[in-house]
């Protein structure tokens, strides 16, 4: 069998980044995806379309899987839940890289919805998967406690709950020689579901490489921003509980949440708090520019790569410990941890973060720096070397 992979990952699901690299590496027999849009895009192409593709992988070496891409659009424009959708479509992506890596007598690196099935998989294929969420039982623990203690959440944890539990039969792991993921908060999953030890290889995400942001006047009080869905996996109810409870005077809360709960959003009482939609990139790179901190105390993270845009902008950092926050061994003036779900270590963070911020204490070009350790260059590398040792098992 030859010492290259089918690589499959539908859409483009963390910028391509581990086709990439085993292309790079000289490993990639071929990518399979839902769509990759051609070498020098048309410009009849939507731009969502012609978005989907990376620097340095050639349309040459991928595969589309045309029904399963034609599937999702449909879904889309029809505003079906697309948590009954992927199910579906991950099969056909996963049955065409089957058949990619008959063809071509090919080893697999699937993310792990995508591996194809026993009966499918040739004799001697070794099996690579990345696990980019944690898995479903111990994230329903943790979410099922939570619920309890803030029933106010009740139309996002239902949602949650509902893809979670479609999903809960994930044991990809269990058909793979070497398990892929980007946190120890992913590893811990996975130990829970009875994968082993030895079997799972962290490998911390990265960021492109740049410049330090001007900074933005701020008026004498410290900014803080959070961005992401107004669910509560990300925490978003602890948050206002946290801040609201805190009562910090010379501070502003800025929320970006293209989609927010409800219940949620009825906890916002403060007018400190600012609410804001969906917000272009440029958008988006003024209110980094213009934060202090950022927050978003998760309760279950596979990564969590806001954190590293964030940092790459200058800001602090507060967030938990079910992130891949700790696996960046960040420095004290770049981040503080708190328990998911401690309330109270977060109302703490929050007023000892922004004493800091009036004070002048937070140096954002140390934090920058420390983000600065964090590139897609070094994932990449460590991702080829991982796939050329599991070549060998």
């Amino acid at each position: 069998m030859a010492d290259g992979y089918v690589c499959a990952i539908n859409r483009g699901r963390d910028g391509y980044q581990v086709p990439l690299a085993l292309h790079e590496a000289g490993l990639l027999a071929c990518f399979v995806t839902d769509y990759y849009a051609p070498d020098g895009p048309p410009e009849w192409l939507p731009t969502a379309l012609r978005r989907r593709r990376t620097p340095g992988l050639p349309a040459t070496v991928t595969r589309n899987a045309p029904l399963s891409f034609v599937l999702q659009s449909a879904a889309q424009s029809l505003r079906l839940p697309m948590g009954r959708i992927f199910p579906v479509t991950d099969r056909l992506l996963a049955a065409r890289a089957a058949r990619v890596a008959r063809r071509v007598n090919a080893h697999l690196y699937c993310y792990a919805p995508h591996l194809p099935d026993e009966r499918s998989i040739a004799q001697g294929t070794r099996r690579v998967i990345f696990e980019y969420h944690p898995t479903p039982a111990l994230s329903l623990d943790v979410l099922d406690a939570d619920h309890a203690r803030f029933p106010q959440t009740r139309w996002s944890y239902q949602l949650e709950r509902a893809a979670l539990s479609r999903s809960r039969r994930n044991d990809a792991w269990k058909r793979a020689d070497a398990v892929v993921c980007a946190s120890a908060m992913t590893r811990r999953s996975l130990e829970h579901d009875g994968c082993p030890p030895d079997r799972i290889t962290v490998i911390p995400y990265g960021t492109a490489p740049s410049s330090l942001p001007a900074i933005v006047p701020r008026g004498g009080r410290a900014e803080f921003l959070f961005v992401g869905q107004g669910i509560q996996r990300k925490g978003l109810h602890h948050l206002i509980e946290a801040w609201q409870a805190s009562g910090l005077a010379d501070a502003r809360l800025t929320l970006v949440c293209y989609s927010i709960d409800p219940g949620i959003q009825e906890m916002i009482t403060d007018p400190s708090i600012r609410l804001l939609g969906r917000q272009d990139r440029a958008g988006l790179d003024r209110l980094y520019a213009q934060a202090d901190v950022f927050v978003m105390p998760s309760l279950v993270e596979g990564f969590g790569l806001v954190y590293l845009e964030a940092l790459a902008q200058g800001c602090h950092i507060i967030g938990t410990e079910n992130t891949g926050l700790p696996d960046l061994a960040l420095p004290g003036e770049a981040a503080t941890l708190v328990r998911a779900g401690d309330l109270t270590a977060l109302a703490t963070a929050l007023t000892t973060a922004r004493d800091a911020a009036l004070a002048g204490h937070l140096d954002r070009a140390a934090i920058h720096a420390a983000a600065a350790k964090w590139q897609w260059c070094d994932f990449r590398r460590a991702i080829a070397e991982h796939a050329r040792a599991a070549l060998t098992g």
